[in-house]
């Protein structure tokens, strides 16, 4: 029964993320924001707008669905997916879940009850339908996420197939033009990111 349930839970996924992700280039949801958008379409939030108007943010997100959804229905690194997509599902859901104005207002007589309702539905649609499919999915795949948990991980070289004490595979040795590259590439983003530190301290309370 679990098979089924997670075949059908992430080819649901898959077709609405894959759909959601082309109707930002195509436009076939006309009342949806995509490219070729007028300019006085609503957009439920400000927060989108921004996201529209910088010009990679929204589109970005886009592109994350648009692969989401090709994944979910190859049935191919669906962990890796799920883990991926998940702050656009979160994002998503947060702001259809920004409905408290909406209930202040109602208590105080400045929005209706349909207003009101319509708000809880489009939660419940626009968020909710989406992200819990999505959690479900991660839970089924929880066995992927588990080393990631380790309290107290140890780290090892890239190429070396598990962690010291790990009874996993342990790939060939690596070469030693990408063991120079490994070590190369780690030296160069700890002095980048120690002087960036440096930068960020010697500006408190300037």
């Amino acid at each position: 029964m679990l098979g089924w349930m997670v075949i059908a839970a992430r080819i649901v996924l898959g077709v609405f993320y894959l759909l959601s992700g082309l109707n930002w280039f195509f436009g076939f949801i006309p009342f949806l924001p995509h490219i070729g958008m007028p300019a006085d379409l609503r957009i439920k939030h400000d927060v989108v707008r921004e996201m529209i108007d910088s010009g990679w943010m929204f589109q970005s997100a886009k592109v994350i669905e648009l692969v989401f959804g090709v994944f979910m229905l190859a049935n191919r690194a669906v962990p890796l997916m799920l883990a991926a997509a998940l702050p656009v599902a979160a994002i998503t859901f947060g702001l259809d879940a920004l409905i408290l104005d909406d209930i202040a207002g109602w208590f105080a007589g400045t929005v209706s009850g349909p207003e009101v309702w319509a708000a809880i539905e489009d939660m419940i649609v626009g968020g909710l339908c989406v992200l819990l499919p999505h959690l479900w999915l991660m839970w089924c795949y929880a066995a992927y996420y588990r080393p990631m948990l380790a309290w107290k991980a140890v780290p090892d070289e890239a190429w070396h197939g598990g962690s010291k004490g790990d009874a996993g595979p342990v790939a060939a040795p690596a070469s030693p033009a990408l063991r120079r590259a490994f070590y190369a590439f780690g030296a160069i983003a700890l002095v980048f990111q120690t002087y960036n530190l440096f930068l960020f301290t010697s500006s408190i309370g300037g």
